[in-house]
């Protein structure tokens, strides 16, 4: 049986809208207790060109419906949803668009100067051959030694400075200091090495080095290096038509990690503005607290949600001269990206999340106060959109998981009595 619901709504559309078509963009298209749908609203919504389209047709009242039904459920969200993590979801949607709309404007504007396109040409022109000990400490990528990060940096500093007084042989330097097997089977060699398959920061001391001459310590994400160049070789490449041309839509598009560099370079520098630090000692603690509890999972590592259970009060971070404790990561993780699935299996990737939560929280902070930079309400009605279809989705999955006898006409026709819908 048809639903007599949507039929009397056909019917008071069929009647009225043909009259009320040329109204202003103020005109109300449905009312609902405490709220209403207008024009203009819903032109934000679908567009112009969509509406104009479908103004004359029998779908105007489907459409109609539709974003009146949205916008009850996200009005009334507080007491539809059960599960209150639609809270988080909805600030999760506002946080992406916003960084999207920041990151944009990063590349948009993003420059490149000759002396980095000069650069990487000729660095793309010489292979090099280095001798590295890398340095590891629990914060690294590499991760062979149980040593903090300010430890790894002090070892570092005395590997360089017993090589460059010649104290110590660089090859006598890889026999003692080495960390991993295959290092000091290879006797530390790496190469040749083509510019750009390394960490940014390493590729370029390579790439400017002398040979022989001790450079480092360098930090990477693998841990801190000492190196030397023992070889400088040509690399044969065959001649490309319009290759600066080439090699800057390559650093556009991400490649040799300038374009990293830079957004992260960014991220960093609005982190700071609102007086950003980082505790990477309580970090490092508090990595080896949930170690030692065994709330590694094997293969998937430890959770973020889990890290609660370590009991570790101390901040790991400060913005806006407010201490972060683990419940403040916990609750943005969810508020942000992907992070609310976060597991790691090195303490690498639990220090790289929480820097990333910061970035990305420190970047909205950044936003809001800066808003007018991007089209504030065109952004506010699409950030709305989106959260409106999103909770909309939610909310039917929520009431036919309840009743799977339930259709999707009549949760909607029950929310329609509830709030006293009524299209004009």
């Amino acid at each position: 049986m048809k639903n007599q619901f949507i039929l009397f709504n056909i019917f008071i559309l069929t009647i009225f809208f043909p009259s009320c078509s040329n109204n202003t963009n103020n005109e109300i298209l449905a009312l609902y207790d405490n709220g209403q749908l207008t024009k203009k609203e819903l032109i934000a919504r679908i567009g112009k060109k969509r509406f104009n389209k479908i103004s004359d047709s029998n779908s105007m009242l489907n459409t109609i419906q539709e974003n009146a039904f949205k916008k009850i459920v996200f009005d009334y969200s507080t007491d539809l949803f059960q599960n209150k993590s639609y809270s988080d979801e909805v600030f999760k949607i506002a946080n992406d668009q916003k960084l999207k709309l920041v990151l944009d404007d990063l590349i948009k504007n993003y420059s490149l100067s000759d002396s980095i396109i000069n650069f990487v040409d000729r660095s793309k022109l010489i292979k090099y051959t280095i001798q590295d000990i890398v340095v590891t400490h629990r914060l690294s990528y590499s991760q062979n030694k149980d040593r903090s990060r300010k430890e790894a940096y002090a070892t570092a500093k005395i590997i360089y400075e017993r090589i460059n007084s010649s104290k110590i042989s660089f090859d006598e330097a890889v026999s003692i200091y080495a960390e991993h097997p295959s290092i000091k089977l290879n006797n530390g060699i790496m190469g040749p090495l083509l510019y750009g398959k390394l960490p940014k920061k390493l590729n370029d001391a390579i790439w400017q080095s002398e040979p022989n001459v001790i450079v480092g310590p360098i930090e990477t994400k693998f841990g801190y290096h000492i190196f030397q160049t023992i070889k400088m070789e040509s690399n044969d490449l065959l001649p490309v038509k319009n290759k600066k041309m080439k090699i800057k839509t390559e650093i556009k598009n991400g490649r040799y990690g300038y374009l990293d560099e830079y957004t992260d370079e960014y991220a960093h520098k609005l982190f700071k503005q609102f007086g950003g630090e980082l505790y990477i000692h309580n970090i490092d603690t508090l990595w080896m607290i949930a170690d030692s509890l065994d709330l590694f999972v094997i293969p998937d590592g430890v959770s973020i949600q889990s890290l609660i259970k370590t009991n570790y009060m101390k901040p790991l971070a400060k913005i806006n001269n407010q201490n972060l404790s683990i419940h403040w990561f916990i609750k943005e993780a969810n508020r942000q990206g992907s992070y609310k699935k976060s597991n790691f299996v090195k303490a690498y990737f639990l220090y790289n999340t929480l820097k990333d939560i910061l970035h990305r929280y420190s970047t909205i902070l950044w936003f809001d106060e800066n808003s007018e930079k991007f089209k504030p309400l065109i952004t506010k009605n699409k950030i709305r959109t989106k959260q409106e279809n999103h909770l909309f989705v939610k909310y039917i999955n929520q009431e036919t998981v309840k009743d799977s006898s339930l259709t999707e006409s009549i949760i909607l026709n029950r929310l329609a009595v509830k709030y006293n819908l009524e299209i004009q």
